[in-house]
């Protein structure tokens, strides 16, 4: 078992919230400047500087981590899932569509690994995560399965998705770090390139393997009355072949839900490789606990403060 902090770098306010809160001590009930005794005077000091601290730790989310046991993963995945209204899209003869497909053999890869954990970022014209990582597969299913595409705000920013996706990987301890792509359409929105975000990956030491759904052409899209029309759908596999080839990723190319199928399948192959890593920790946060304490500290300086209000103040504080 061991501690640590969530947002370490928030203890660099430690010392300066401890300066202000000694500099400004209390002075009522426990006067500063005419306090009735040595205990008085150093309990004025003491209290704010114990709640300052207490609320600084807080802040920086302080967590128990245990080890998990029996859980000894391999890669972390960060899922990036095309959420276009092009996703509705039918090839050929399918009875499926592509986003349907796509989230039926997420969840089937999902549970395939067991021991690895998984983040989900959506994207249409902006990025959107759904779940940091997580190896909590039951939610992830139950996300998957409630999920559906919102195209009040269509387009695909595949270079924005990507950053985000090295984002959510980018503090990961795992040995292996990969991103899987799932996308039908070329990039026309975002203001990340998405050569410029697979730079970033390969910087991080972060493989993406990219699946390219459907093909160049004309695709059938389902009608609100009923019925399907023919569309065409731009597609952009180039492109998607360069950014899995600069961080050592594969691309692939599903014209169907089989071969969607087939590619996930292939994709769950090349990242089979047993790697040594340390066990995984499950962190349990603490905060509240320094939160009651502030809470117990403060509790009786609000007390008297609630009992003289309306009093007036003593001369000497006029003085002081």
């Amino acid at each position: 078992m061991t501690f640590a902090l969530r947002y370490p770098w928030l203890l660099l306010l430690l010392l300066p919230g401890i300066w202000i809160a000694v500099r400004t001590s209390y002075r009522w009930g426990i006067p500063s400047s005419r306090p009735s005794g040595p205990l008085a005077r150093w309990l004025s000091h003491l209290i704010p500087a114990l709640i300052a601290a207490l609320l600084v730790v807080a802040a920086a989310v302080p967590e128990r981590r245990t080890a998990v046991k029996g859980r000894s993963p391999v890669v972390d995945f960060a899922v990036v899932l095309d959420g276009s209204s092009s996703m509705k899209a039918m090839d050929g003869g399918a009875r499926e569509d592509r986003w349907n497909a796509a989230r039926r053999l997420l969840k089937l890869f999902i549970a395939g690994r067991p021991d690895d954990r998984f983040a989900v970022v959506l994207f249409s014209a902006h990025p959107v995560t759904l779940s940091p990582l997580t190896a909590d597969h039951g939610r992830l299913w139950a996300m998957l399965e409630r999920l559906d595409i919102e195209s009040r705000d269509d387009g695909t920013a595949i270079g924005s998705a990507l950053m985000t996706a090295v984002r959510r990987l980018s503090d990961s301890p795992a040995r292996s770090r990969v991103i899987l792509l799932l996308t039908d359409g070329a990039q026309n929105r975002g203001h990340v390139e998405p050569m410029e975000a697979a730079e970033e990956a390969r910087r991080n030491g972060i493989r993406i393997h990219t699946v390219a759904i459907g093909g160049d052409g004309d695709a059938l899209f389902p009608l609100e009355g009923g019925g399907f029309a023919s569309l065409k759908v731009v597609t952009d596999p180039e492109t998607l072949k360069r950014i899995a080839q600069a961080t050592g990723g594969e691309a692939f190319s599903a014209g169907d839900p089989a071969g969607l199928a087939r590619s996930m399948t292939a994709i769950d192959r090349l990242e089979k490789t047993a790697l040594p890593v340390d066990a995984p920790t499950e962190g349990r946060p603490l905060a509240r606990w320094f939160l009651l304490a502030a809470g117990i500290l403060a509790l009786p300086l609000a007390l008297d403060l609630g009992r003289k209000r309306g009093r007036q103040a003593p001369a000497w504080m006029a003085d002081a």
